[in-house]
């Protein structure tokens, strides 16, 4: 029950208490005058006793009639509550979220370079109104940002405000307002590459890294996962790779970790790969290499592993990428050399270490390969994001699909099925 009580007057007077000068048929308290004459008194789902004070009678009595109906339905929220800040309440969320260390890293600098900056100031309460969030959309564009950085954004921004809605601290998530509308990604078709181009690029690469590319396009494996390849994670016996590690970053410190999504798998191993593999084995010495295990004060865990950088350590993905990788690209003629005085190589985003991984995929529906079966060969979790994913197949499949067509057209498909 909320009650509104007049502050400037006296609900029971006493016969001896002077009426009011002001107000005609009322006896003025001690507060008269003073302050917000209207009063809000309820007691809230805890029992606490709240006030809440009003310039009007017309608003207290809004008010009243409100608290009557969240109080019932349970929906109250505590007006204190929503006067933190977002930046307070951003970092409260992440010291309490449970993700993994390389995830919260991400978090972290989500909301300081993109959240607490543009909306950190506003208390949480402006946020019942989903405003500020479409103008922040319109701000975050405007940088420019890509649309799947956004939505990215977008994603971490929405888990602190369902907190806050559980917590008893919004009604509703503003950024799943109606109102609101995220920019939409446009899908970018995976192009696999050539055989042609395959064997260019391994050609390319070091010696010692060379059954590195080999696994990238024969297993598909993730470029994490060939960085910390082990050799007891090679099976030649049964014809399978085991994918127990990755290498990944939290901060800037390296460690040895489950592969992604928390998901151990085993590759099936073909000849070819396994030939590149075991003329590696005979020809490079494997380099034991100790890492904490997940996270960087994590418990040492030492691996025999097949490929490193020439001081013995694990790669560094950015140091391979603008180093090894892209020189590889070039003597495939993929980008062009440094131009003299050039720092940097030519960007190649479409071209990563991850085309191999992609070429790998396609190759294995070219030839039969389930959906199903293949995403557990990639490591996903969901064979429908496999699916939309790879949907076609390598380039010379173009070919099959016309004669396909031509056979159905001409005949031919039935003398077969007669043949056969």
């Amino acid at each position: 029950m909320a009650t509104v009580y007049d502050t400037w007057h006296k609900t029971y007077p006493r016969p001896t208490d002077k009426a009011c000068r002001e107000h005609r048929g009322k006896y003025p308290t001690a507060e008269h005058g003073k302050g917000k004459r209207w009063q809000v008194r309820y007691r809230d789902p805890q029992g606490t006793q709240k006030k809440e004070d009003f310039e009007t009678k017309v608003k207290a009595d809004a008010r009243a009639a409100e608290l009557k109906v969240t109080l019932d339905q349970g929906t109250y929220i505590d007006p204190a509550a929503t006067k933190i800040t977002l930046a307070k309440y951003a970092q409260k969320w992440l010291k309490g979220n449970t993700a993994g260390p390389t995830t919260e890293v991400r978090y972290e600098g989500v909301i300081r370079n993109h959240v607490i900056g543009r909306l950190g100031h506003h208390e949480m309460r402006v946020f019942n109104d989903p405003e500020p969030i479409r103008l922040w959309i319109k701000e975050l564009q405007e940088v420019p940002l890509e649309a799947s950085t956004i939505r990215g954004i977008g994603d971490v921004l929405s888990s602190i405000f369902d907190a806050a809605v559980d917590s008893g601290i919004l009604r509703r998530n503003p950024c799943k307002a109606s109102s609101v509308k995220f920019p939409k990604a446009s899908g970018k078709r995976v192009v696999p590459w050539t055989r042609k181009r395959v064997l260019a690029v391994l050609d390319g690469l070091p010696a010692n890294f060379r059954a590195g590319g080999a696994v990238g396009v024969g297993c598909g494996l993730r470029q994490g996962e060939i960085f910390a390849l082990a050799e007891d994670d090679i099976d030649f016996r049964g014809g399978w790779l085991h994918v127990n590690q990755q290498i990944r970053f939290v901060g800037s410190k390296m460690v040895f970790a489950l592969p992604k999504g928390n998901k151990l798998r085993s590759v099936p191993l073909s000849s070819t790969t396994a030939t590149a593999l075991r003329a590696h084995l005979k020809e490079f010495e494997r380099t034991s290499v100790t890492l904490p295990w997940h996270e960087p004060e994590g418990k040492p865990k030492t691996l025999r592993l097949l490929f490193v950088d020439s001081k013995g350590q694990p790669h560094n993905r950015s140091v391979f990428n603008q180093g090894i990788w892209k020189r590889a690209l070039v003597h495939a003629g993929v980008i062009p050399p440094r131009t003299t005085g050039s720092k940097y190589f030519e960007a190649a985003p479409q071209d990563g270490m991850h085309a191999l991984r992609h070429t790998y995929a396609s190759a294995q529906l070219e030839g039969g390969t389930s959906i199903k079966a293949l995403a557990v060969y990639l490591g996903h979790s969901d064979p429908g994001f496999t699916l939309r994913t790879y949907t076609h197949l390598m380039p010379s499949s173009e070919g099959r699909s016309r004669s396909a067509t031509d056979d159905f057209l001409l005949g031919r498909a039935d003398e077969g099925l007669v043949q056969s």
